[in-house]
């Protein structure tokens, strides 16, 4: 079998610029927030050297911020000065070491103003940011040749410390794409206008850096396939605009992404709402326009299939995988060896990005060792001494610990009350939307089953059942429920009870949710109630929604409510429910209103630990954990890290 089996595109070379690429698999600059004080951490390291050393053909890095008006927080690398390059040294080192091409991506974030409030933004014309509703200070034509040159002065640098190419970013609404767009770009001089004019700065940037690090080094550009604003780059401009830029031969690739910083910004992470590889038809109209020069498709891009079908397809040279490669840093491997069950799925539910958005480290649902030493190939450690273990509940948590502990060596029994695992997240894979979890608890299972657990499912466990296997350890991972609203009086069921299943037919009524979770399963189940009732009401205490998801989700979670014309009512709790008339409170005011014609009341409300079994086990006097809901009720996240630390600590 040839190298890559069945993948033979995806895993052949590519030659970009003077670099020969071992397959056509790159990681796309991941902000991971692993920086501190702008410098260099062994952890950023890790991070990009773990996924050259699972395979990848080609990594780019985070954003480089390559002038002192692009300095942010502290977690942001700086480019501009000499203080990093022991540590870009110590990257190109390590990343090149293990066969991947290292790519630095150079940032400025123009008129954007997201984590610097105290800053004076620089833009091009202005016009507000459209997230911050900044007036950046605009740039001269002299101004704009000096960010032009410390562009050229970061790529010199990064080449003298080992790294064999540079990306401009000019993607997602930041200085270049603010430059390049029509929308944007309001000047008047020679950087603004006609298209001629407009491309001018990424121009006689790649001109000079390729004039800087010669004819081998590597240049590619960002850009925006389609901006998503009236007035933008869409697909034909970003053709034109290719199309340009590929006739001087300078740039050796492009690279595509979706949307800016207005609410265009969902399209740039598209989460499980989204179809796999939901842009592909820009990326293979661009294609062409890139005459012959590689092109990089982006965007919800998960298995070794779609990556290849894209090549074949024509709608990409290279498959840039960020999600795909934060979950399992062996993707590339685990392809290539035909293990491709064994790859560890992306959920796609952006909490990484949310992380990274609110300031945080770079984390992941489903992947405990991200950015740690040692995490391609990581393996459990082995115990120094094997115990027998009993866990109940068979949800992530106890699924993730049930693994672990049974790779690491132990003797594992799973009790699960339903037949099937995946505890209360098959409730919200039912819901519409949020069936791509149904991906996580498969691998989860198979992990498990592979490791030797043994799973007695659909046999409600009791402490007798618990106790008869004579267990060294119980870990309880027996989850939680959604408690009733205080002060209500009338009928209403929790929304983890409401079937999505339970009829497919319209419903005449009204439906009303209550709002006390703010997750993105709440507003699943308000999608559902959508399809299926006449009129459906969302009321919360708050003063706005979806506080708990990340913000480009909660961009389709108000779209899609807003579609299906939900009617949102603010600082709301309710009341009663009497006769099919719900009233409900003002939390502000206390003034009371009614939603009539109510047949069916939903709470979606904080939970309450399911953890009578933990007390009476405990009192057995076997050594007892909880984990997951059932220690404290959080989120998958927390469940499935806490599960992992768990079994390493038996």
């Amino acid at each position: 079998m040839s190298e890559g089996g069945q993948f033979t595109r995806l895993f052949s070379p590519l030659q970009v610029g003077g670099r020969t690429l071992r397959n056509r698999i790159a990681l796309p600059a991941t902000l991971t927030n692993y920086g501190s004080g702008n410098r260099v951490t062994p952890r950023w390291i890790n991070f990009l050297a773990e996924r050259a050393k699972g395979g990848a053909g080609m990594i780019i890095t985070e954003i480089l911020a390559v002038d002192p008006a692009a300095l942010a927080q502290g977690a942001i690398i700086t480019a501009f000065d000499s203080a990093n390059e022991d540590g870009f040294k110590a990257t190109a080192a390590e990343v090149e070491g293990h066969g991947a091409c290292l790519v630095g991506q150079l940032w400025h974030p123009g008129r954007q103003q997201l984590w610097s409030p105290i800053s004076s933004p620089k833009g091009i014309s202005d016009q507000p940011d459209a997230y911050s509703w900044t007036v950046p200070h605009v740039m001269s034509t002299d101004d704009m040749r000096q960010v032009a040159d410390r562009y050229v002065e970061v790529a010199g640098r990064l080449k003298r410390c080992g790294f064999n190419g540079v990306e401009l970013h000019g993607a997602h609404g930041y200085l270049i794409t603010q430059i390049l767009s029509p929308w944007s770009n309001q000047r008047t001089d020679i950087y603004g206008g006609s298209l001629e004019n407009r491309v001018r700065f990424v121009r006689e940037v790649a001109q000079a850096i390729r004039q800087t690090c010669g004819s081998k080094f590597v240049i590619g550009l960002k850009m925006p396939g389609d901006e998503g604003v009236a007035g933008g780059i869409d697909p034909d401009e970003a053709a034109r605009i290719t199309s340009l830029l590929a006739r001087d031969r300078v740039l050796d690739y492009f690279a595509y992404s979706q949307g800016n910083f207005t609410l265009s910004l969902e399209t740039h992470v598209p989460d499980m709402y989204f179809r796999h590889g939901h842009f592909l038809d820009i990326h293979k109209k661009l294609r062409p326009a890139a005459a012959g020069q590689p092109v990089m498709a982006i965007g919800r891009i998960a298995t070794p299939e779609e990556a290849e079908a894209a090549i074949a397809d024509g709608a990409c040279d290279l498959v840039g995988l960020t999600r795909a490669l934060i979950a399992d840093a062996d993707w590339p491997a685990k392809a290539r060896e035909g293990r491709i069950n064994e790859i560890r799925p992306s959920s796609y539910d952006n909490f990484c990005w949310g992380e990274i958005h609110a300031g945080k480290p770079l984390a992941e649902v489903n992947n405990p060792q991200l950015g740690q030493k040692g995490e391609s190939g990581w393996r459990a450690p082995v115990a120094s001494k094997k115990r027998r273990v009993a866990i109940v509940g068979a949800g992530p948590a106890g699924l993730q610990a049930a693994a672990v502990a049974a790779h690491a060596g132990h003797d594992v029994t799973l009790f699960s009350r339903s037949v099937s695992v995946g505890g209360k997240l098959n409730w919200e894979i039912s819901l519409p939307g949020r069936g791509e979890y149904q991906k996580l608890i498969g691998w989860l299972e198979r992990q498990a089953r592979k490791a030797g657990v043994k799973i007695e499912a659909g046999k409600p466990a009791d402490v007798d059942a618990v106790i008869a296997i004579k267990p060294d350890r119980v870990i309880m991972a027996t989850g939680s429920h959604q408690r009733r609203p205080d002060n209500f009086t009338g009928d209403g069921i929790a929304a983890r009870d409401w079937n999505p299943q339970s009829t497919k037919e319209r419903v005449k009524g009204t439906a009303v949710l209550f709002d006390m979770d703010h997750s993105a399963a709440t507003y699943g189940v308000a999608d559902g109630l959508a399809q299926r009732y006449s009129r459906v009401f969302l009321l919360t205490p708050r003063t706005q929604i979806a506080r708990n998801v990340n913000y480009c989700s909660a961009i389709g979670v108000y779209r899609r409510l807003y579609e299906a014309k939900v009617e949102i009512v603010l600082a709301a709790e309710p009341v009663t429910l009497k006769s099919n008339v719900l009233t409900w409170r003002n939390t502000f005011t206390g003034r009371l209103g009614e939603i009539d014609e109510v047949t069916l009341f939903v709470w979606s409300t904080p939970r309450l630990a399911d953890d009578t079994f933990a007390a009476a086990i405990e009192q057995t006097g076997i050594e007892t954990r909880r984990i997951g809901d059932c220690m404290a009720p959080r989120n998958l996240f927390c469940a499935i890290h806490e599960g992992e630390a768990a079994a390493i600590a038996l």
